[in-house]
C-alpha cells in the first residue's frame, strides 16, 4: 500500500518552508521569504500544484503558522491572521487561499505544530505536558498535553506576557503593541535594536548574553510553576546561540530559588529544559502530523 502524499507547511514570520511528500525527512520542499501575502502564499501554491503533477495527488495539507491566527475550525474566521506587526499580514486568509486543493486541511499555530512533533518525539506514549518555545523574529509557545494541542478560546500568546526588566535593562521594549513584553525583550529584532548585531555575533562576554538568558530563564521558571511541564524544549533562531542554553538553566534555577522539588541543582534543569529532539525539522514534522490529522478527521 503506497503512503499518503501531504503538503505541509511552516508559515514563519520571516520565511515559509513548504513541503510535499510522505515525511519532512524525504519530501521534496521549497524556502520562500515572507514577503506581501500575495507573493509568499502564491509561490506556495505554485509549488504544491507542480509537486502534485511531479509526485500524484495530495490527500490532505497541513500549516503551522505565525500568528495570531484563529485555529477554531468553527469560528468564521478560521485560518485568518488577525492584528500582527508583520506588514500587510494582518487578515490574510491562509484558510481560502489553500482551500483550493480540495483536500482536508487542518491549520495551528507554529509553535503548537512544533510542539506536537517534539511532544511525539520526546512523550512517544502521549503521556504527559510538553511546552514549546520559539525564539526568533517573535517569541511564541505551544503546548501539547497527552498528545494533544492544548488551546483555550485561542491558541496561547505567551510571548506577550510581562516580566521584570533586567537589573541592568532600561530598553523599552521592541513589541509595536505592548513595548516591553517577553518577546518586546528578548527576541531576535529587539536584540538588533539595541545592540546592533545577532546574540551569536556579540561574543559570548557581551552583557547581552545574560539580559536574553535572564529573560528566557524567568520565562521557563514561570512555566515550571504554573504548568509543571515534562519538558520546556527551546527553538527558533535565538536559541541556537553557543551558550545561551545553559545560562537559561541557571537563571531559571535561581529565579525558582529551590521552590519545587524536582531540581535540587541547576543540573536537573537540562534534562528539562532543552533543545528541540528533531533539530531543525519540529515546525515542519508538526504540519505534517496536521496534515494526517485533518485526514483521520475527514474519515471518521
Amino acid at each position: 500500500m503506497s503512503q499518503a502524499i501531504f503538503a505541509a507547511i511552516e508559515a514563519g514570520g520571516t520565511k515559509w518552508l513548504v513541503s510535499v511528500g510522505s515525511s519532512p525527512e524525504t519530501a521534496a520542499q521549497t524556502r520562500i521569504p515572507t514577503e506581501h501575502p500575495d507573493v509568499t502564499m502564491g509561490a506556495a501554491v505554485d509549488f504544491i500544484a507542480e509537486q502534485i503533477k511531479q509526485q500524484g495527488a495530495i490527500q490532505a495539507i497541513g500549516i503551522g503558522s505565525f500568528g495570531p491566527i484563529s485555529i477554531n475550525p468553527n469560528d468564521t474566521d478560521y485560518g485568518v491572521i488577525g492584528k500582527t506587526p508583520k506588514p500587510h499580514w494582518t487578515g490574510a486568509d491562509l484558510l481560502s487561499t489553500f482551500s483550493q486543493f480540495n483536500v482536508p486541511l487542518k491549520i495551528e499555530s507554529d509553535v503548537n505544530a512544533a510542539a506536537l512533533a517534539e511532544a511525539k518525539s520526546l512523550l512517544p506514549q502521549d503521556n504527559g505536558r510538553l511546552i514549546y518555545i520559539t525564539v526568533g523574529t517573535g517569541i511564541g509557545a505551544g503546548v501539547v498535553d497527552n498528545g494533544q494541542v492544548s488551546n483555550g478560546v485561542h491558541h496561547p500568546e505567551m510571548g506577550h506576557i510581562r516580566l521584570p526588566h533586567h537589573p541592568d535593562d532600561n530598553y523599552a521594549g521592541h513589541c509595536p503593541i505592548h513595548g516591553a513584553c517577553l518577546e518586546g525583550l528578548a527576541c531576535g529584532p529587539s536584540i538588533i535594536d539595541r545592540w546592533g548585531k545577532d546574540l551569536s555575533a556579540l561574543g559570548s562576554t557581551h552583557r547581552s548574553h545574560d539580559i536574553i538568558s535572564y529573560y528566557l530563564g524567568s520565562f521557563a521558571a514561570n512555566l515550571l510553576l504554573t504548568y509543571a511541564p515534562n519538558y520546556i524544549v527551546l527553538g527558533g533562531g535565538v536559541s541556537l546561540t553557543e551558550g545561551l542554553l545553559s545560562r537559561v538553566h541557571q537563571h531559571a534555577f535561581e529565579q525558582l530559588g529551590g521552590y519545587l522539588g524536582r531540581f535540587h541543582h541547576v543540573d536537573e534543569l537540562s534534562t528539562v529544559i532543552q533543545s528541540p529532539s528533531l533539530d531543525t525539522l519540529s515546525g515542519i514534522a508538526g504540519a505534517y502530523l496536521l496534515a494526517e490529522q485533518a485526514l483521520h478527521a475527514a474519515s471518521m
